[in-house]
């Protein structure tokens, strides 16, 4: 019998309850929904049919209680696949995970250089993608999600970014030749998704995610949702002003936050540096202006190049008054940080240290937890993975 709207709604609903906040017993998820217990007995029935939750045992407490003990029930691992791509400037990446987000399977396809980067198009994508599903088949996996380095136009299906390099790519063209279904999502906003279902403590409550790269954005979770997710330039943090009198973005204003704390920005610095100064590390690091990267940038720093100090502890300074900004407008417990800039361990302590500066309205205000994502290039793909989980199990 096919299930009606309703009726899906109700096992998402539960389902969803499951992922964010098991292991969890059916009464508490009565409790929680409002659903009938009579009704959360029979859809977990079914779900664990369907191997797609299981149960673990009873719920062990400190107080001694008559009556029966509840019984806690927890998603299955293995119980069905996904693949999942990020798109970003430095690579491309594909993973296959299952349903929990566990990898199963990786293929990391780093760009050598611009010239390089430049021969990929559609075709070139749709012909790798191809291949990694045949490498995948045993899997038999249900959907693809594509982590995208913008927002996914949904009339025109490209990727929306004022980056000319992705203008090649036509994402109908993936649609109308993938044997998949296939689902399209701001690679933050996939990351905020996938950290809500696929954390291992469970992000059940309100949280943003701030990914600092080429450009910056910032997606948050609000009472189990996407917040602002069909306005484009909600979480668009690295066009908020830091400095009106700054330097001129490509955006038409000055002092943007990306033109101190994104990556391009960063490298664009350094580059200034590298050709004005003699006394600079990145010159024996690099054999041009134009080779340098963050991992350059970073090596720099760990020397204790003076010159590029400066322009990542400026970064780190603007983007922790930006941090204490949001703090104070969106309702979040934790603010989780991604970024290759963050796998320097002094930089993290000084964002810290900025962030706990802040001084509080009010002395019972709750501080902001900052936690670090440690950085890898598959954190994308995986994400889109939880985006396939989210629109395959857990969407009516």
């Amino acid at each position: 019998m096919v299930a009606t709207k309703r009726q899906q709604q109700i096992r998402t609903k539960v389902l969803d309850i499951i992922y964010t906040k098991g292991p969890i017993s059916r009464i508490d998820i009565s409790h929680k929904t409002g659903i009938t217990p009579a009704t959360v007995s029979e859809i977990t029935g079914q779900l664990i049919s369907e191997k797609l939750i299981h149960e673990i045992g009873e719920e062990v407490t400190s107080q001694t209680k008559s009556g029966r003990k509840k019984i806690l029930l927890m998603i299955s691992d293995a119980h069905s696949y996904y693949i999942g791509i990020e798109l970003s400037e430095k690579f491309f990446s594909f993973v296959l995970s299952d349903n929990k987000g566990h990898l199963i399977k990786e293929k990391v396809i780093a760009f050598q250089s611009s010239s390089e980067k430049e021969t990929w198009n559609t075709n070139r994508l749709m012909k790798e993608l191809n291949h990694f599903i045949e490498l995948c088949r045993e899997y038999d996996p249900k959907a693809i999600g594509l982590a995208l380095p913008g927002h996914f136009h949904k009339k025109s299906y490209t990727i929306l970014t004022n980056n000319s390099f992705w203008e090649q790519f036509n994402l109908k063209e993936l649609v109308d030749n993938s044997p998949l279904p296939i689902y399209f999502e701001n690679n933050v906003q996939s990351m905020a998704l996938a950290e809500r279902i696929f954390a291992e403590c469970h992000r059940d409550q309100n949280f943003a995610v701030l990914h600092v790269g080429r450009g910056m954005f910032c997606s948050c979770i609000y009472n189990g949702e996407l917040y602002g997710k069909n306005n484009v330039l909600v979480g668009e943090i690295g066009h908020t002003i830091s400095h009106p009198d700054g330097e001129l973005c490509e955006c038409g204003k000055r002092g943007c936050l990306q033109t101190y704390a994104s990556e391009a920005w960063i490298i664009k610095k350094s580059q200034i540096l590298y050709q004005n100064s003699d006394n600079t590390y990145l010159r024996q690091l690099a054999d041009t202006p134009f080779d340098i990267t963050i991992e350059t940038i970073l090596r720099a720093y760990a020397l204790g190049d003076e010159g590029v100090i400066t322009i990542l502890h400026n970064a780190i300074k603007y983007l922790s008054i930006a941090i204490n900004n949001i703090s104070m407008m969106i309702d979040t417990k934790t603010m989780i940080i991604h970024g290759q800039l963050f796998d320097e361990p002094q930089l993290v302590a000084l964002l810290k240290e900025h962030s706990d500066r802040h001084v509080t309205i009010l002395a019972t205000e709750r501080k902001l937890e900052i936690d670090i994502k440690p950085y890898s290039t598959i954190n994308g793909a995986l994400a889109a993975c939880g985006l396939c989980v989210q629109k395959t199990l857990l969407t009516a």
